[in-house]
């Protein structure tokens, strides 16, 4: 150990003056003294010595190496950025319903009267999302806009818009949301997930807190993973240490190239570095049937099916083969009017070999409804062929649309009348009331709310339907105007522009 480790010690002690980042990332304490004095040390070293002088004979030298893989990440992430929005969500409550202020799930009480002073008891949520068509096409995760009754989508340029549900799925955890923008959008370049390798760069890109375009960088930890109890979505999770907090769900997990590998979904609060993605060929299946069909459509055998360890194998006569058992056919399923039975070993769909359960769910469930499959079954030692026509499973998520909403102006509200009773009772002479106010509209951003009499814009009274919408139609769109409003007793003014 002697003869080689003296001048090994003196070679790394000057390389770290070259590297000395890597013990800061590592948190080293102190200084090379620190950690050369100890020879397991330098052999946990050695990587890093690798890393920095070159692996050998005609390698690139240290700086030029470190500097290209750093400069590769962020040429990926500057790709990348102008497609990852932010998702702001609102729900609605009544008082008296079931919000997060407190463990019971109620505001404080002297917060109510506040709140619906300002529209209403409201829950606001922040997530992630990425465009995948230039044309307004969102994906997320279905989670972050869950019970939303309105979506408001910002851009990385800081522009903000409605969002409208173009569908959504609780089993994947996919949604799909459009906007309406004004040009063409940048989109995200997709890479394809069923090329990942535990230990590649993973690059987690989102909203976490509120902090916007926010980067942490890991490697995939594993593929494949199956869901925790407490996690909705499927069994084909991406691993990575990456940081995901709360606001980076429905974010992109980025390989080194910039290409979106999964969609960021949850993370493991009790544990440090465990992070879930989605995969992308997963969304990009999800995706293309929630634009077509508003719903995924699965396919469905009605088969209750198991693993089968070797023992039991060896008990139904098939020592030594793989695949998974039958132990339920539904009465009138496809599997059963297909020929097959409780105690059939399934070996084979169509051309694939099964090897597990999680496997031939994922078969099944991506087979097109109506498509006829050949299935290879082991029976009592005989192989036999049964054909079965896929059926369409039970819509586990139906399409959320939004709710209806009333059509609102370019101001972004919608009015009424005030009905006369109500006019005396305020002693105003007239003025419209208004119903509704979407978030992140002129209108909104001035302070008009909802249950609002407007008395006038810019000068010009308003006694009713027909002069409001002649007031809101001179607005100088751009510019900004103002309105007179009666609320709760008192009037004031309010600002507002017209988009």
């Amino acid at each position: 150990m002697r003869e080689w480790g003296a001048p090994l010690l003196r070679r790394l002690r000057r390389t770290l003056l070259l590297c000395p980042p890597f013990f800061l990332l590592r948190g080293y304490p102190g200084s090379a003294r620190f950690v050369l004095g100890r020879v397991p040390s330098v052999l946990l070293l050695l990587p890093v010595f690798a890393a920095c002088t070159g692996g050998g004979p005609g390698s690139a030298p240290a700086p030029s190496s470190v500097a290209s893989v750093q400069q590769a990440l962020v040429a990926a992430v500057e790709r990348s950025v102008p497609a990852v929005v932010n998702i702001r969500t609102v729900t609605r409550f009544a008082r008296g319903a079931t919000g997060s202020g407190r463990p019971d799930g109620q505001p404080p009480e002297y917060l109510l009267d506040l709140l619906e002073e300002n529209g209403g008891f409201r829950e606001n949520s922040l997530g992630s999302g990425v465009i995948v068509g230039e044309d307004g096409l969102i994906v997320t995760n279905e989670h972050v806009i869950r019970d939303a009754d309105e979506i408001v989508v910002r851009l990385s340029n800081r522009s903000e818009y409605r969002a409208k549900v173009v569908g959504a799925d609780v089993r994947t955890d996919v949604a799909v949301l459009r906007i309406q923008p004004s040009g063409k959008l940048p989109v995200a370049e997709l890479g394809d997930s069923s090329r990942l390798r535990v230990g590649e760069f993973a690059i987690a890109v989102g909203n976490p807190f509120g902090l916007e375009s926010t980067v942490t960088l890991g490697v995939v930890s594993a593929t494949g993973r199956s869901a925790e109890p407490d996690l909705e979505g499927g069994d084909d999770f991406i691993q990575t240490d990456a940081s995901i907090n709360p606001g980076n769900s429905g974010g992109p997990l980025l390989n080194a190239r910039g290409e979106v590998v999964g969609i960021n979904t949850a993370m493991v609060t009790a544990g440090q570095g465990i992070g879930f993605a989605i995969p992308i060929n997963t969304v990009r299946s999800v995706e293309q049937d929630l634009v077509a069909h508003g719903t995924v459509r699965r396919g469905w055998l009605g088969l209750g099916i198991q693993a089968l360890p070797p023992e039991l194998a060896d008990a139904f006569g098939a020592k030594g083969e793989k695949g998974i058992l039958v132990n339920r056919v539904v009465p009138g399923s496809p599997a059963e009017r297909g020929g097959v039975r409780m105690g059939d070993i399934l070996v084979a769909f169509g051309k694939t070999r099964v090897s597990g359960v999680k496997e031939f769910q994922r078969l099944v469930a991506g087979t097109a409804p109506g498509s006829p499959v050949t299935l290879e079954v082991l029976r009592e030692g005989r192989r036999v062929a049964a054909t079965v026509k896929v059926e369409e499973a039970e819509r586990q998520a139906e399409a959320r649309r939004p709710p209806p909403r009333e059509p609102v102006d370019p101001l972004g509200m919608a009015v009424r009348p005030v009905p006369p009773q109500l006019l005396r009772e305020m002693e105003i002479r007239g003025g419209v009331e208004v119903t509704f106010v979407e978030t992140a509209s002129p209108a909104w951003d001035g302070g008009v709310r909802e249950g609002d009499v407007l008395l006038s814009i810019n000068r010009e009274t308003v006694r009713g339907l027909a002069e409001y919408r002649k007031a809101v139609s001179r607005l100088p769109r751009g510019r900004p105007a103002f309105a007179l409003v009666y609320r709760e007793g008192a009037q004031l003014y309010v600002a507002l522009k017209s988009r």
